[in-house]
């Protein structure tokens, strides 16, 4: 025998005992809990009850790079990445008990890493092209060997080159500690061209090794050249603590032009471990002791040097900051948000025109972290007002958020006001939102005898994908009023009007749904 096949006369039996049964094993249908969960960003998955998640998480990181390379002229720049990513996810869930929570997860990191790099290869020997303005020449070095093609440029004063030969063909000179440049060109109005030759001054290099500086190698000697690095330089460096410094960053100090008054700047602000990266990247930033109390004097005593990065990169100001305070918290005091958030809304363009624009809605205090979620979803006052002119007063920032997340509007909204459906929870909107439920859904039920459906009630229904034809198909088998709380029940035991038809054609015929439901789950019987 078929295991998949049932003995007709052991079901007979059985279809005989399932009140009996019923009453001893199984609860009655009416105990039966269905709790259908769908998640409707993707795919609606069914399980069981319902929460409304709303998680923007933002994500603005700021990553200061700076990468003072040394290529005859020497680039500091600083690349501030500003991501804001935003994640609107909502889970609804039946019950609908909705939970809508807004966690804005926000992490301004700043890493200013500094990359100095000096030329690679023998630079001593080439040629050079120069263009005259003003009072300043800038020079393009390049190689004279095809197989290592390499160029680089940098500006230096006119006044470096007093023996300049203008107008004509001739030689001249630019002699620094670490080494002497000739050069041998012919001008053509403010343009020239030529060859020139680099020696260095090994006795400098030397110097350079005993002060302490690491990594230090016979090719650097073009890179101290070229950002006039001194004795006395390397000597201030080390006498401000930074010993054993790598040769990159000194070079990357001195091409940026970290003074002893800029360092002692630092330290006598409270920054007694600034490092030779930070130096680079807050000079890179034009980070001045103005700046650094204009922000503390806007309220951040306490921020950090990767924090002031962060600030400047945002172009954050103390008139910006200012934007963003409150008179008053719950303790009477005044308030600002942390400094990693502040560093968000900037990204996010959040300022205290976006703050104060809320007010003429009611909104007087939104939660910083609140303020950093509505932005995320393009919240505005006129988002707002629509529910307000329906009557949906103080709607808590977390709810609009989820209603956002769902475009729930006013005329969603009034769509089920005209159905009959007035002063929904701000809850069920955003389940019914998020299970796709439209007063024509409501309506299909209504023309079947279904009337004035309970908000609750419908959730289950369409998350089961119960349709009117799904209910029509049990009455033309003779189950007319059919409760509502009973339909999820049915079909999620996969009872459906054919499996019932097929039953009754092998003679197990009952006026009870609950008893075909019992025969499904003790069966697992498809009809067939």
């Amino acid at each position: 025998m078929n295991s998949k096949k049932l003995n007709i006369s052991r079901l007979a039996k059985y279809f005989l005992l399932l009140p009996l049964m019923g009453a001893l094993v199984y609860p009655a249908y009416s105990q039966v809990v269905v709790t259908p969960v769908v998640t409707p960003v993707v795919n609606p998955v069914v399980t069981t009850t319902v929460n409304a998640v709303v998680n923007p998480i933002v994500n603005a990181n700021v990553n200061a790079f700076v990468n003072p390379i040394v290529n005859a002229n020497v680039n500091a720049n600083v690349n501030a990445f500003v991501n804001p990513m935003v994640n609107a996810n909502v889970n609804a869930m039946v019950n609908p008990i909705i939970n809508a929570n807004v966690n804005p997860i926000i992490s301004a990191e700043v890493n200013a890493n500094v990359n100095a790099y000096g030329f690679l290869g023998d630079r001593t020997e080439g040629s050079w092209f120069a263009e005259i303005k003003g009072d300043k020449i800038r020079i393009e070095f390049r190689s004279d060997d095809d197989e290592n093609n390499w160029s680089s440029s940098s500006e230096f004063s006119l006044s470096d080159f007093p023996n300049l030969p203008k107008g004509q063909k001739g030689d001249f000179s630019l002699k620094r500690e670490a080494g002497t440049m000739t050069f041998n060109g012919k001008f053509d109005d403010d343009m020239v061209y030529g060859h020139y030759k680099f020696i260095a001054d090994k006795a400098f290099s030397d110097f350079v090794k005993s002060q302490g500086v690491t990594e230090v190698e016979d090719k650097d000697a073009f890179s101290f050249f070229m950002v006039d690095l001194k004795k006395s330089y390397v000597e201030m460096v080390a006498r401000n603590g930074f010993k054993d410094i790598g040769r990159n960053r000194l070079v990357s100090m001195a091409a940026l032009k970290v003074d002893e008054p800029y360092i002692k700047m630092w330290k006598e602000n409270g920054f007694p471990e600034i490092t030779p990266n930070d130096l680079v990247a807050g000079k890179s930033m034009h980070i001045t002791e103005t700046y650094v109390k204009e922000i503390r004097d806007a309220g951040y005593k306490d921020i950090s040097f990767h924090q002031l990065i962060a600030f400047k990169s945002q172009d954050i100001t103390g008139e910006y900051i200012k934007g963003l305070r409150r008179e008053k918290n719950e303790n009477g005091q005044s308030e600002l948000p942390p400094a990693n958030q502040v560093v968000a809304y900037k990204s996010m363009h959040i300022d205290a025109a976006y703050v104060n624009s809320f007010k003429a809605v009611g909104y007087d205090n939104i939660p910083y972290n609140q303020l950093t979620a509505m932005k995320s979803m393009d919240i505005t006052p006129e988002f707002v007002k629509g529910f307000v002119d329906l009557g949906y007063k103080d709607i808590p920032a977390h709810e609009l958020v989820a209603l956002k997340s769902q475009n729930i509007d006013a005329a969603y909204i009034k769509s089920f006001a005209d159905a009959g459906y007035k002063n929904i929870p701000v809850h069920d909107l955003v389940a019914l939102k998020s299970e796709g439920i439209t007063p024509e859904y409501i309506k299909g039920f209504e023309a079947i005898g279904y009337k004035d459906i309970e908000v609750h009630k419908l959730i289950p229904l369409k998350s089961m994908d119960i349709t009117p034809e799904y209910i029509n198909g049990f009455k033309k088998l003779g189950f007319t009023d059919i409760p509502l709380n009973e339909l999820p029940g049915l079909k999620s035991m996969g009872v459906t009007p054919e499996y019932v038809a097929a039953m009754q054609e092998k003679g197990f015929k009952s006026n009870d749904l609950r008893k075909y439901m019992r025969l499904k789950s003790a069966f697992n019987e498809d009809g067939k």
